[in-house]
């Protein structure tokens, strides 16, 4: 649910630019000169290049993303554990109310019904704003992966002179196509073996 690997990859496509010659205005009684040739349009020598590549692949052998998983299922394992815990207290404590109703008044067991009730509503709140933290925490942990990503494929296109990088399971053909998968994944590796995860601390 956390590692997003869909990247907008770059495509960077070859542009011509084209002038015109502007021909010059002449009297009716002179004869129109004869208008210049246009310059040609400037042509590259440069054979416009494509590559493919495959994000999942890369992901998979990436060091960062793997950690990332590890930690994503140490703290959801730890979340769980911590709201089984919070609810068998919480059913401790409403048991405990329940048994008091023969001994209170129905105005103070309301009472006492109300200020339970209103613990499980702190304590839901509690939990649901850590739950969107530790997301927060791990999405950005994730994007980072993703921008180190984005920029060792760009940096790969300019050295090799490619022009376009598809994604390999959008290709229905190709032959002798330049693939990026294992050079892509050997540079995020050393650019980022690891990646932080700033998960909130628990509340006492």
């Amino acid at each position: 649910m956390w590692l997003k690997p869909g990247l907008l990859l770059p495509v960077v496509a070859l542009a011509a630019s084209f002038a015109a010659a502007a021909m010059a205005q002449q009297r009716p009684t002179q004869p129109a000169p004869q208008p210049a040739s246009p310059p040609a349009a400037a042509q590259s020598d440069e054979p416009f290049r494509v590559a493919t590549i495959d994000i999942q692949a890369i992901l998979r052998q990436a060091a960062a993303a793997e950690g990332l998983q590890r930690r994503m299922q140490i703290e959801q394992d730890r979340y769980q554990a911590r709201a089984d815990e919070l609810q068998r207290q919480l059913q401790e404590e409403e048991a405990a109310v329940e048994q008091e109703r023969s001994k209170l008044s129905a105005e103070d067991f309301a009472q006492r019904r109300r200020d339970f009730q209103d613990r499980v509503n702190r304590t839901t709140l509690a939990f649901r704003e850590r739950r969107r933290r530790i997301d927060e925490a791990f999405n950005s942990a994730s994007a980072e992966i993703n921008r180190t990503l984005l920029a060792v494929i760009e940096e790969l296109a300019l050295e090799q002179g490619i022009q376009l990088v598809v994604r390999r399971e959008a290709v229905l053909y190709q032959r002798a196509v330049l693939d990026l998968t294992k050079a892509a994944a050997r540079a995020l590796n050393e650019r980022l073996p690891e990646v932080t995860v700033d998960v909130p601390p628990e509340s006492p």
